[in-house]
């Protein structure tokens, strides 16, 4: 029982303490504009601080109005949320379910107040401003989901306790309400909340109405609980007044640490990411890996934050050899290749970076960026290259950028050499002009002897479905893949493009080993990315699990391990 202010008796001609019990009632404050509604939800919270602890009771905080911000620190408040992300939104319903979910395992068919013997701790789900979770149409896919912890969540140790200024849409959830309080509220309104008339009380801050859900002691004969009785709720103690009594007392109970400003007693507490994840922001943020997290390779880059437990997303580039990036424009692909890259640029001293752009020319900042350091070559447009033959001669050719990728792959890689088809060679190399023999051509790479190597693979032209084009995953990409973990070879597609070949892109999906998404998932799954390996996940569970993305936000897909993750990526500029 939380005793919150005073309420008249007007039969008995007495005021009584008006108590609230959290542990059997959902608590519905309606209010106008400045009637006391949040000083309500500060006094309930600080009134929880005074009578419980760390083991018995967690509160978790959904603030629409931005006026709790204060609170999110407090000891027992395991996680504060505001609007700013519908994920913090859809987050918020994950961890209750689940902790509605274990309630019942373990309460069993006991209820919460009589199963508490089981050390059980107690639940406060508070939203401020209910209205404004009511009407975005963005939240409406959990509106059942507080439907449902409203009304199973008070018997399993999950009390519900929300503030509205307006009753409109929120008649459904009052049946499973017990405490209803309307503060400074119109009279009508009242009647459809407690479904008796009322009289106006003026605009007083903390003055209305409430039932009750406690009979007073000293009460003899008929007491109507549900009956609106007139009410003043106390003013709360000032949580920024660091001299306050209650803050004295608050900071022993709870073992504040002046250095570190934290209290050395609270509850697990829920992280929330600032607006853009900078890499101090990552630093302090991230959570330890477990002792069952695979232990991995010097070749690991870290490139962001997972959203549920704030462990680092990974890419172990000893294991993941080929990596897509998918994603709308503008929402993040060239700051993730720039994690990538940096990393691998420290941890990859002897690699060459081949670098495939097209005539966006995205890439051009990175090689000159690279070249300084690292042999590099960069492909974007058609050029005049220098073509060399095995008798020494030597001529110039303009060659289109697949043709000079296919150059780069020959003389370096592996051999396109073969006894039977070699149109794709005679065309690079010109060798039908007059002067030169098929015995001129040179026979290219021993695939066995590559050079470790970064591929960025940005153009849009190996995507195509056109003989030479599609040739490059079709057959090129495989035999390298072959020998990658041998020779060290990385693949980084960095703007994947839809593949019409269906036998071309069942081949291409099933060389990623890690796969970026910087999109809407349920959406990229039934549109766009219906081809990808996004294509065959549920696009239903996908729509219920994951939260729009923001800029920032993206997801990480190990595709042998089926481990899909949404994450708040670093921002790198």
């Amino acid at each position: 029982m939380c005793s919150l202010g005073r309420y008249d008796i007007p039969n008995k001609q007495k005021q009584s303490n008006f108590k609230v019990d959290l542990v059997n009632s959902n608590i519905a404050v309606f209010g106008s504009a400045m009637s006391g509604k949040t000083n309500f939800l500060k006094l309930l919270i600080n009134c929880l601080h005074k009578r419980s602890n760390i083991y018995n009771e967690q509160i978790f905080i959904l603030d629409f109005g931005g006026a709790l911000r204060d609170y999110k620190d407090m000891p027992l408040v395991s996680a504060y949320f505001d609007n700013t992300s519908e994920e913090y939104v859809k987050r918020v319903f994950v961890i209750l379910e689940s902790i509605l979910k274990q309630n019942i395992k373990d309460l069993g068919s006991y209820n919460f107040s009589v199963g508490r013997k089981n050390n059980l701790p107690h639940t406060t789900f508070i939203i401020d401003n209910l209205n404004a979770f009511i009407g975005e149409n963005r939240y409406s896919a959990y509106h059942e989901k507080f439907g449902r912890i409203c009304r199973d969540g008070r018997s399993r140790g999950i009390s519900v306790v929300f503030t509205a200024s307006d009753t409109k849409g929120i008649s459904n959830y009052l049946l499973s309400f017990e405490q209803k309080i309307a503060l400074n509220f119109a009279p009508d309104k009242c009647s459809e909340i407690f479904g008796s008339k009322v009289e106006s009380l003026g605009n007083i801050q903390g003055r209305g109405y409430a039932n009750v859900t406690e009979r007073p002691d000293d009460i003899i004969g008929t007491f109507n609980l549900n009956a609106p009785y007139e009410v003043q709720i106390l003013k709360c103690s000032d949580i920024n007044d660091e001299d306050s009594v209650f803050m004295r007392k608050l900071k022993e109970k709870f073992a504040y640490d002046e250095s570190s400003f934290e209290y050395r007693k609270q509850v697990q507490k829920y992280k929330t990411f600032p607006q853009e994840l900078l890499f101090e922001d990552f630093v302090n943020l991230r959570q330890p890996l477990d002792a069952t997290d695979r232990v991995l390779s010097s070749n690991n880059v870290e490139v962001g934050l997972d959203y549920v437990e704030f462990k680092p997303i990974n890419v172990d580039f000893s294991d993941s050899r080929v990596v897509a990036i998918y994603g709308k424009k503008e929402f993040g692909k060239t700051n993730l290749l720039r994690l990538l890259l940096q990393n691998l640029k420290n941890n990859k001293k002897n690699s060459r970076f081949v670098f495939f752009d097209d005539g966006r020319k995205q890439l051009k900042v990175f090689y000159d960026e690279f070249s300084e350091t690292f042999d590099c070559d960069y492909i974007s447009e058609y050029e005049q290259i220098p073509i060399n033959f095995v008798n020494g001669r030597m001529k110039k050719r303009k060659l289109s950028p697949m043709q000079q990728f296919y150059k780069i792959l020959h003389e370096k890689y592996m051999s396109l050499y073969n006894d039977y088809d070699n149109d794709l060679l005679y065309q690079i190399y010109g060798i039908d002009d007059i002067d030169f023999t098929v015995e001129d051509l040179p026979r290219g790479a021993d695939k066995a002897d590559g050079t470790p190597t970064v591929f960025v693979i940005q153009s849009k032209s190996i995507y195509l479905n056109t003989k030479m084009n599609s040739d490059f995953i079709h057959y090129f990409l495989q035999e390298l893949i072959d020998v990658a973990d041998e020779n060290d070879y990385i693949f980084i597609f960095t703007d994947v493009k839809k593949i019409t070949d269906a036998e071309v892109n069942a081949l291409f999906n099933s060389t990623l080993k890690t796969v970026f998404l910087l999109d809407n998932i349920a959406e990229f799954a039934s549109e766009r990315g219906s081809k990808t390996v996004f294509g065959d996940m549920d696009q239903k569970n996908l729509k219920e699990e994951y939260a729009k993305c923001e800029i920032g936000d993206g997801y990480f897909y190990n595709v042998e391990a089926d481990l899909l993750k949404k994450a708040k990526f670093i921002k790198t500029e």
